[in-house]
């Protein structure tokens, strides 16, 4: 592999199985050093346009796998790779970088043979509204 300098030419083996966080995660298949690039994000490239409407479409069923790359949207539920299982952390072993028009995951830290990768969503939890 090649150092965080540069994106890896192969990616990480990993494995998409049950996971106590949610449904099914994915998890490293070997040992992944820090700071490395781990895998990309893939999925369908759409317009700011149709990517606000999949937005409000998947938040309405509560499920979004787009990504914001600012002039355009990736959509990982068309065309997406096993990196959709990635799940959300507020302790996370990964974070997503936009990297060369594309989302790439980058270690935080070592990951363990057998752990589950995950990452911070970023979610913005909605306070309820005072009655």
């Amino acid at each position: 592999m090649r150092k965080s300098s540069s994106v890896a030419k192969q990616e990480y083996k990993v494995v998409i199985r049950p996971s106590r966080i949610q449904g099914k995660g994915l998890f490293a298949a070997q040992k992944i050093p820090e700071g490395e690039w781990v895998m990309r994000y893939t999925g369908q490239k759409v317009s700011r346009r149709e990517g606000a409407r999949r937005e409000r479409y998947y938040n309405s069923i509560g499920y979004s796998l787009l990504f914001d790359l600012e002039d355009c949207y990736l959509d990982g539920l068309i065309g997406g790779n096993g990196s959709i299982y990635i799940n959300h952390s507020l302790s996370p072993n990964l974070e997503a970088r936009v990297r060369r028009g594309g989302v790439w995951f980058h270690s935080l830290r070592a990951i363990g043979k057998g752990e589950e990768l995950t990452f911070d969503y970023g979610f913005d939890p909605v306070k309820p509204k005072p009655r």
